[in-house]
């Protein structure tokens, strides 16, 4: 069985990478790409510049078939604060495919995040406080992009697919732990590189 780590975050996107020629859609991975990292590493309020997202994003997240939608940037600020504060940003793929087209970014993956027996996720899991778990499922996922900004996040889960497997302790990686280790990557996904690619879109009349 895989088990998640978050070094990994990035093999999809740099898979599309590094086959993707059209400039447009690779300044739309690389907002991605940036964008995950910002997201595990705690960085959240950096993924709402005026450079990254438009001003009146709307996320749509289904996870056994409840649905969270955050509408406009205030919803979506909280969202991310909650996830953060809570300590419980340290997540992503275990296999993950995406591609990418003028409308945007999709998807599909195996999302996974390594929790201890106590955390609330695990919920009727029959789990011991004690133990180290991997929860798992999958997902597809469309992330609308306009003018070279996200538009939003629109997350399909696979109830059926949800899975918790105990793992080795040192699975576990801590909020602070996991932003030291993608620190690298992130240094590679500067934000200048972003602010450059939005030129492209310059007098684009898209519509998302």
């Amino acid at each position: 069985m895989k088990v998640f780590d978050v070094r990994d975050i990035t093999t999809g996107v740099d898979a599309a990478l590094a086959v993707v020629e059209n400039p447009r859609h690779r300044h739309m991975l690389k907002n991605y790409r940036r964008h995950a990292l910002l997201e595990v590493s705690g960085f959240w309020e950096d993924i709402l510049t005026p450079a990254m997202t438009v001003d009146h994003p709307v996320y749509r997240i289904t996870e056994r078939g409840r649905t969270t939608v955050c509408d406009g940037m205030a919803e979506v600020r909280a969202f991310y604060s909650a996830i953060v504060s809570e300590g419980a940003n340290v997540f992503g793929a275990l296999d993950e495919q995406v591609a990418v087209s003028d409308h945007g970014v999709f998807i599909e993956a195996v999302f996974a995040q390594v929790v201890r027996g106590t955390d609330p996720a695990l919920a009727g899991e029959d789990a011991e406080p004690e133990g180290t778990y991997q929860i798992s499922h999958n997902f597809a996922a469309s992330w609308p992009y306009r003018d070279g900004r996200l538009v939003g996040e629109f997350i399909y889960d696979d109830s059926g697919s949800w899975r918790v497997d105990e793992v080795d302790p040192s699975a576990l990686v801590a909020p602070a732990e996991a932003r030291a280790l993608l620190a690298p990557n992130l240094a590679r996904s500067p934000l200048a590189e972003i602010e450059e690619g939005l030129a492209l879109f310059t007098g684009a009349r898209r519509r998302v």
